[in-house]
């Protein structure tokens, strides 16, 4: 019986032991972070977001148109640095004193003109020029 019961006190030890042990190491444990709640996730932005994120178009250049090439459709134009600006042309680009198309601007080298345009890549396309009379 002695044996019995030396047994049954060892089996409880060890219990109490395994048990200690185990609450111990989940004590030790850090908590899981909650998963962020709807109000914490970042909402993708709106349209109206990425438009005024957009960047805004160059300033308008100023120069003498020195040459016209139609068949590439561009133009370009000798600014007052005396750098020379290379700007593509479309159907939609607005054109004014030159028979208000782009077709007039081919006889008028060397004319003041300010042309508006926006950056699309590598490339300068002009959405309006305005032809000044030669001077």
């Amino acid at each position: 019986m002695k044996v019995k019961l030396q047994r049954a006190a060892m089996l409880t030890a060890f219990a109490v032991l395994i048990g200690s042990t185990y609450v111990n190491a989940q004590a030790g444990q850090s908590p899981q972070p909650a998963p962020p709640s709807q109000s914490d996730k970042a909402s993708p932005p709106s349209q109206s977001d990425r438009a005024s994120q957009a960047a805004p178009d160059p300033a308008p250049v100023v120069g003498e148109l020195t040459r016209v090439n139609a068949d590439a459709k561009t133009i370009a134009v000798k600014t007052a640095a005396g750098a020379e600006m290379v700007f593509n042309y479309t159907d939609a680009t607005m054109v004014s004193g030159a028979g208000k198309s782009v077709a007039g601007l081919a006889t008028m080298s060397g004319a003041k003109v300010t042309v508006t345009y926006r950056a699309e890549g590598a490339n300068n396309v002009a959405t309006r020029i305005e032809v000044k009379d030669k001077t």
